[in-house]
Formats: C-alpha cells, sequence, structure tokens
C-alpha cells in the first residue's frame, strides 16, 4: 500500500526559506568581514618594514675580532620609524654554509621602537662554532614571514642591503670568531 506525499507545510516552507535566506546572507557577511580586518590590519601594520642598520656601524670591510671568554653585542636599528610587530632570527654565514644563531631565543631583545638587539658571552653564543671568519646574518621584520630556509637568507645576502621594501631585512656584520 502507497502512502500518498504530503505537501510542506507552510510553517515547514517558511523555516527552508528563512535558512536560505540567512546562508545567502551570511557569506557576503563573512566575505566584507575579512575585507575589513585585512585593511585594519594594513593600516596598522604594513606588510613591509623599513630598512635596519648596525648601530655602531664603521667601515663595511671591517671583520671584528669576537674572542671566547668575553662579551659580544650586536645592535640594529631601523631607519625609519617601525609599525607593528617585529621579530629577529640570526645566522652565521661562511660560503654557502648557513647556521642558525645563536642557539635560543633568549638573546634577543627587541624593543618597542624595533630596535634589535642580540648579545651574551661569546663562550655561550658561539658555543660548538668553529673558530675563523663568519658573517652574521639578522633578519628582522614581520615574525609570521622571517626565514628559516638557508637558500632565503643566502638568496637576500646576495641581494645585498638595497633590496627595497619587504615583509623583512638583513643585516651582515663580519667577524672573526677567536679560538
Amino acid at each position: 500500500m502507497e502512502v500518498p506525499a504530503q505537501a510542506p507545510s507552510p510553517a515547514h516552507s517558511k523555516r527552508q526559506a528563512a535558512a536560505k535566506l540567512f546562508v545567502i546572507l551570511l557569506v557576503p557577511s563573512a566575505i566584507a568581514v575579512a575585507g575589513v580586518l585585512l585593511l585594519l590590519r594594513l593600516y596598522f601594520q604594513p606588510p613591509t618594514v623599513p630598512r635596519y642598520a648596525l648601530a655602531d656601524a664603521g667601515p663595511e670591510e671591517l671583520e671584528i675580532d669576537v674572542l671566547r671568554g668575553a662579551r659580544f653585542e650586536v645592535e640594529l636599528r631601523p631607519v625609519a620609524p617601525v609599525v607593528g610587530a617585529v621579530a629577529a632570527r640570526a645566522f652565521l654565514l661562511r660560503g654557502n654554509e648557513v647556521r642558525p644563531w645563536p642557539a635560543g631565543p633568549a638573546h634577543f631583545d627587541v624593543e618597542r621602537d624595533g630596535s634589535v638587539r642580540i648579545a651574551g658571552a661569546v663562550d655561550t653564543l658561539f658555543a660548538k662554532v668553529p673558530s675563523g671568519p663568519w658573517e652574521i646574518a639578522i633578519a628582522v621584520g614581520r615574525p609570521e614571514t622571517l626565514p628559516i630556509a638557508p637558500a632565503e637568507i643566502l638568496r637576500a645576502h646576495d641581494a645585498g642591503a638595497d633590496a627595497g621594501p619587504a615583509p623583512w631585512q638583513l643585516v651582515c656584520e663580519r667577524i672573526k670568531l677567536g679560538g
């Protein structure tokens, strides 16, 4: 025996229509909210950071002697005001060799004005690093864009200091680590 199909009640049809209207309005509203949030982020934290320079920069060809048992400090300052959050990640370079440096983030100090300072005992900062010439390469920029791949560091290093506006900047200092 077949049961005849019943027509939906008017109340059920109204609920279905209201649910469809809700979905139709929800999607464009979500897109609009996402667009406003993106514009606010770009206004309060632009995607690029200004160039950075060593605080006490001497001649570029100068190599700083770093002796074990001593204290080491390097400070970077932005050449223009920084808007938004910045972080730093450092590396040691020798030829095509790229090492993360120093071992932990406890040695980094990022100030509200965007300046970055790395300081500590040479024996701690350069533990397990062979003596000889090295180049310290410090990437400063938006935390979510900082490089981690050695190829990114080498590419930025080869491009030089005039890479233009970017989400992160690379500042280098040549050292000679003594035994």
